[in-house]
């Protein structure tokens, strides 16, 4: 007897409005007894609009994956037990993927990112070896440019100072300093959010980014990071 086909989400409709909404309640009451006469808003309202578009962009971008809402709490000081987010990415789990899409929504609003939000020490020693490169550095300080340009805000933590074994004066200096880099775009929570035309607005900010992430796939896929890495 063959397995029953697993069902397909609903088409994505929009973000509902309860689900900013619930956010900004969960922050008023982390706990357990709120997630608990909570979890179907948070089931409704944030999780299937969340896999809703995932189903509509994975055959553009790749496998998706939703996070979890519970924090790790084990080695933290901040024992709130739910996150206040929720989150979606493409192109690989965890804070380390290579030139991944992501996406959060929160109280305040949609973030939309693209690119890698931290580097391991392998994959920072070669993203660093093709920034100081003349070729691929240009490249990437183009791209930045241009992402900027179109209205990108360009994150990622970075160092004070250049790292050891680069001039202080190089012209890639910024770039070389950076330990993470993406491209984002924020929204406000808007009326434009609950209708099907978000989900344009996603696909073209991870359109629009796609150069970046082409650069870091290339150079960074692959790259063998020791074991016990984060």
């Amino acid at each position: 007897m063959s397995a029953k086909p697993t069902p397909r989400p609903a088409p994505f409709t929009g973000f509902h409005p309860d689900g900013f909404k619930y956010f900004h309640d969960l922050h008023l009451d982390n706990s357990k007894a709120f997630w608990e006469v909570n979890r179907p808003r948070y089931e409704q309202h944030v999780r299937e609009p969340l896999q809703a578009l995932a189903a509509e962009l994975s055959g553009t971008f790749g496998e998706a994956h939703i996070y979890r809402p519970y924090r790790d709490v084990r080695f933290s000081h901040d024992k709130r037990p739910y996150k206040e987010r929720a989150a979606l990415s493409f192109g690989g789990r965890g804070p380390s993927a290579v030139g991944g899409q992501y996406l959060q929504i929160a109280a305040e609003g949609l973030f939309v990112g693209v690119g890698s939000y931290v580097m391991l020490p392998e994959q920072l020693a070669v993203y660093r070896r093709a920034v100081a490169d003349d070729g691929h550095g240009s490249s990437l300080a183009a791209i930045v440019a241009d992402l900027e340009a179109a209205g990108y805000a360009i994150g990622g933590d970075s160092l004070k100072r250049t790292p050891r074994g680069f001039a202080a004066d190089h012209p890639r200096a910024a770039l070389l300093k950076r330990k993470g880099i993406f491209a984002s775009r924020f929204w406000p929570v808007e009326d434009w959010l609950f209708h099907e035309t978000a989900l344009e607005q996603v696909a073209s900010t991870f359109a629009g980014a796609e150069a970046l992430s082409i650069w870091l796939r290339a150079r960074l896929t692959g790259v063998a990071v020791r074991a016990g890495g984060r």
